[in-house]
């Protein structure tokens, strides 16, 4: 019985430990482990909801070039009934956090086309994707109906604690005017829990 035990522990071993190592090297070594759930903080970012203009260019942008996957299409009327919008909400690779929502007011096609420069100003926000595939990624959203090519992907570097962070960054509009920065960080590479 103890041999039989034994055998048995020497065949889970390696499956055990190779879950222990994987989940060790998911994390990058600075990072500091997730809190569990109660010391969480009171408060998640779970979603960024951008208002635009036209939901066929928005989704050409984000769901086709971008590759984020639609969930949620709906209609929504209004309390008093009296009108109707539209909201698709997106997502990457998690589900529950960094959910992008596009939102089509009933009136949205009377607005304005965006007035903006090329020059990033204080109040504008900045939408940053990671993927590892950046030149793909970006000739497909520069080619997006209504997008603004800020700048093509190009090489920096940022100073970190003990530690560059080596990224290739680019930079558009989306056909809202939204800024979207679509990186690929070379070194370090993201290494995900």
């Amino acid at each position: 019985m103890k041999r039989l035990i034994l055998i048995a522990a020497m065949a889970v071993s390696p499956l055990l430990a190779g879950c222990l190592v994987v989940h060790e090297t998911t994390r990058a070594p600075s990072a500091a482990p997730a809190a569990p759930f109660a010391e969480r903080g009171p408060i998640d970012l779970r979603r960024t909801t951008l208002l635009v203009r036209d939901m066929d260019d928005s989704l050409a942008f984000y769901e086709g070039a971008l590759g984020l996957e639609k969930y949620y299409d709906q209609m929504i009327t209004s309390r008093d009934g009296g009108s109707q919008s539209h909201l698709v909400l997106l997502r990457a690779n998690d589900p529950n956090i960094g959910v992008l929502g596009l939102w089509e007011l009933s009136d949205a096609d009377y607005a304005p086309p965006p007035d903006f420069t090329s020059a990033l100003v204080p109040g504008e926000i900045v939408l940053l994707f990671n993927t590892t595939e950046l030149d793909a990624v970006f000739a497909a959203a520069a080619a997006s109906p209504g997008v603004t090519v800020l700048s093509e992907p190009t090489y920096r570097e940022y100073p970190g604690d003990g530690v560059t962070y080596e990224v290739m960054v680019s930079m558009l509009r989306d056909p809202d005017g939204h800024i979207v920065e679509l990186n690929n960080r070379l070194s370090p590479p993201i290494e995900w829990d």
